[in-house]
């Protein structure tokens, strides 16, 4: 089995030139997630993929500083694809609309040729952890990588990674396809503790 803490990365790497932000009905949170990365990543390009949202999303990210992209509702993996063809080559950094907290010790600490993916380090309300249970159990198996954070949406993806890994899977299971391509790819993955907290699901079916 392959260790997700074995990897430290050699050297810094660049900065991502975009952070993509899939969005749908996020408009109470959107514009204060579009001003903490603007303000953490300066030289980056805040891309928001709208899909579909029947609120005022669109309009909050733009106000705020974001690339909007004004989609119908396909689902996340869709609206980070077109994201992602949006965005001008290089690193990309993938964050949820209604994250609090520093992506910045994710990109410090991603490896210079794969995908560092964030690890909350206190898990506040949430599901009953299927999804997460089943995602963690669908990567082992198709390539014996063991993630803690199988289907978590805080993502620095590099050059060499965005080639591997997009266009991503359809819908919410594209962080399981990632982690999957990129492994079978042979390009690092590592995971990275960090105090993160976002609006948590609740408990049902």
């Amino acid at each position: 089995r392959r260790s997700r803490r074995s990897f430290r990365p050699r050297r810094r790497v660049a900065d991502p030139v975009a952070v993509l932000v899939a969005a749908r009905d996020e408009e109470k949170l959107i514009a204060a997630t579009v001003a903490a990365l603007r303000e953490r990543f300066p030289e980056a390009e805040v891309i928001v993929a709208d899909d579909g949202s029947r609120d005022g999303t669109a309009d909050a990210a733009e106000e705020a500083g974001a690339v909007v992209l004004r989609l119908p509702r396909r689902g996340k993996g869709q609206a980070l694809s077109a994201g992602e063809r949006a965005a001008p080559p290089g690193a990309l950094l993938l964050c949820d609309a209604d994250l609090d907290g520093n992506l910045r010790p994710l990109v410090d600490a991603a490896p210079e040729d794969g995908i560092a993916v964030a690890r909350f380090a206190e898990r506040v309300g949430g599901g009953f952890g299927i999804a997460k249970a089943a995602a963690a159990a669908l990567i082992l198996l198709r390539t014996g990588f063991e993630a803690e954070e199988p289907i978590s949406g805080q993502r620095f993806v590099s050059p060499r990674a965005r080639q591997a890994v997009f266009p991503l899977a359809p819908g919410f299971g594209c962080e399981t396809r990632m982690t999957i391509d990129a492994v079978e790819a042979g390009l690092p993955v590592v995971e990275v503790e960090l105090p993160l907290t976002h609006r948590a699901t609740g408990r049902d079916a």
